[in-house]
């Protein structure tokens, strides 16, 4: 599987400030392969402009949303994407009351949403597994329930093996948990069993944030380490995991630069918006 990372950023990045000769961070969104998309929010056109690759979704058939906040959820990208296309959108109900308070009930009956509750089995969205995990974060609704994902897919054989290789299609599993304070234990029991090949984590507070009050729904850099510590002590995932950070807040860190050094003795990278990695 790969992973696009669209956006790495919080939610007080201004794409209004966007220079492409400055450091910059989108709102945190991201694609699987070219099929799966994990959140439809308001910069990700604006990333495939930047790119210079106009078609990026033209291939898209299954989005799904971490919660509903701005950030991650913009119902005009939804309408953009989902629209007089086949692609199906997936989530908690909050995201169709949502659409409905924001496009009307007219539009908002025109995309194909699939309300799915939180589960410790799977369901089969496109050519992947998903576990729909809960998080430990607030939605734009009382009684929303946000998400952590686990995305299990296939990447097949490679097509050029010689004749009498027996090609052997190999299962990859991507752990994506943008917004959440730690992983909630009903979640947890869930995660620790699977051999995860990649975790990207929330980090929006970094060395700046030390203590601060948004610990209670996300992630600081103390909160990270004594993870990863615990992750490691125990041998959790699939011996090749690695680990990413994603979410990275613009007045709660420094530099790109600064925060690979900081992370580096973690063993963890944090992501850029454009970065690509293979699960």
């Amino acid at each position: 599987m790969k992973l696009t990372f669209l956006g790495t950023g919080a939610a007080d990045w201004d794409i209004n400030a966007y220079d492409p000769a400055s450091e910059f961070r989108r709102f945190s969104s991201a694609l699987v392969n070219d099929d799966l998309l994990i959140d439809p929010g308001p910069h990700i056109f604006h990333f495939a402009r930047s790119a210079g690759k106009p078609e990026l979704f033209d291939n898209v058939k299954n989005i799904i949303v971490t919660h509903t906040h701005n950030d991650h959820f913009w119902p005009d990208t939804v309408k953009l994407l989902c629209c007089g296309r086949s692609v199906k959108l997936w989530g908690d109900p909050a995201c169709m009351k949502k659409l409905k308070a924001t496009l009307g009930d007219e539009v908002a009956s025109k995309i194909d949403f699939n309300a799915i509750p939180v589960s410790r089995d799977p369901y089969r969205i496109g050519d992947y597994n998903i576990w729909s995990l809960r998080s430990n974060h607030q939605g734009d609704y009382w009684d929303e329930d946000t998400r952590l994902y686990l995305i299990e897919g296939v990447d097949l054989p490679d097509p050029s093996l010689p004749d009498g290789v027996l090609p052997v299609a190999d299962v990859r599993m991507l752990y994506y948990g943008c917004d959440s304070a730690w992983i909630p234990t009903q979640s947890w029991n869930v995660i620790k069993e699977k051999p995860v090949n990649a975790m990207v984590m929330e980090l929006t507070c970094g060395v700046p944030a030390p203590n601060d009050w948004r610990i209670f729904e996300h992630n600081t850099l103390e909160m990270l380490k004594l993870m990863l510590e615990t992750f490691r002590k125990y041998r959790y995932f699939s011996p090749d995991v690695r680990f990413y950070t994603s979410h990275m807040a613009r007045t709660l860190h420094s530099s790109h630069t600064q925060l690979v050094k900081e992370l580096e003795p973690l063993g963890v990278t944090p992501a850029f918006d454009g970065m690509v990695i293979d699960v």
